[in-house]
């Protein structure tokens, strides 16, 4: 979303959000037995790491990440796009052991960073009862 920052530059914000779910007793492929919705990465509990601490090592919980899109953009609809998709899928991430489900927003900048929510977006983010982390990173990471 284009900002007008206050020395009268015109600067970019884009987001990536993702949606990062994990539990000990937590089940992907159950999940996706009763969901439509499909992680773009995911692990059993018990499965071997492939990053991390548990690098070739049994993880102690299952986890998923569900994105609706694998890059960051200026159209912030995508990010209400995920909320739809996580409202539509919330209680069977539940259901399947999911105990911490973190929404994740990156954001990418190329001057002072400034967004915001909307309303209706915190309305549903509250209703959904998940955590929300928010990154900031200038244009040069993205």
């Amino acid at each position: 979303m284009p900002f007008k920052a206050p020395n009268g530059l015109l600067t970019m914000v884009k987001i990536r959000a993702s949606c990062v779910v994990v539990g000990p007793e937590f089940s992907p492929q159950r999940f996706s037995k009763i969901s439509l919705v499909k992680p773009v990465e995911a692990g059993e509990p018990g499965a071997l790491g492939k990053v991390g601490r548990y690098r070739g090592k049994p993880t102690p919980y299952g986890h998923a990440t569900i994105e609706v899109s694998d890059r960051a953009e200026t159209d912030w609809s995508r990010f209400d796009d995920l909320l739809a998709v996580l409202e539509g899928c919330i209680h069977a991430l539940r259901e399947t052991g999911a105990e911490d489900i973190t929404l994740m927003c990156s954001l990418f900048h190329n001057g002072q960073c400034n967004f915001a929510f909307s309303r209706d977006q915190l309305r549903r983010i509250a209703a959904l009862e998940v955590e929300l982390t928010i990154s900031c990173y200038g244009a040069e990471v993205e």
